[in-house]
């Protein structure tokens, strides 16, 4: 999950910039601030939970690849222990075999790779909303022209005072607190 985070989060905000629109800034000026998404995320109530959600059912995932790995993998040297001693027929089947054997443990894997990623999206979705609302909130009470997030490297160099990270993941954990907490 801690991959792709900066660029969802942005990607996120972006999109819900663009369809709300930038307040004004008062007088024409233009306002600016950063946050950084990896601290915000990390710190976001739910994101722990969602975390371990998800590298739990990775496990999972990546036990039954590496069982199937392993049978791929016995199935070979068992052929190259054999081979010698099979017919050409034999020796043929068991090829195809093998290859029939491959062929299914790619699928499969790719299966998981997609159930994968399915699941971090589930997992991660909610909590991506909860942050673009936020900043929508703070960009729309401070009346920022833009923020950018430090972490996806759209920053190069800042002033720390425009750092709102702090206060981002204050007003998340509050509105978590009222809530009563949880990843929805």
């Amino acid at each position: 999950m801690r991959y792709r985070i900066g660029a969802l989060l942005v990607a996120t905000a972006m999109g819900l910039l663009g369809y709300r629109g930038l307040s004004a800034p008062q007088e024409g000026a233009i306002k600016l601030a950063y946050v950084n998404s990896t601290a915000i995320v990390a710190q976001t109530p739910g994101a722990a939970e969602a975390q371990a959600t998800f590298e739990l059912e990775m496990a999972r995932w990546q036990s039954e690849v590496q069982a199937l790995a392993d049978s791929l993998q016995q199935m070979i040297t068992a052929y190259e222990q054999q081979q010698i001693m099979l017919s050409p027929e034999r020796r043929q089947e068991r090829q195809q075999e093998i290859q029939q054997k491959r062929l299914e443990f790619q699928r499969r894997t790719a299966d998981l790779e997609l159930a994968a990623d399915r699941r971090q999206r589930e997992l991660v979705q909610p909590i991506y909303e909860k942050i673009a609302n936020v900043l929508m909130q703070i960009q729309g009470e401070g009346q920022y022209t833009m923020i950018f997030d430090a972490a996806a490297d759209a920053v190069v160099a800042a002033d720390t005072t425009l750092d709102i990270t702090a206060m981002v993941i204050e007003r998340l954990v509050a509105e978590a607190a009222e809530s009563g907490g949880g990843t929805n």
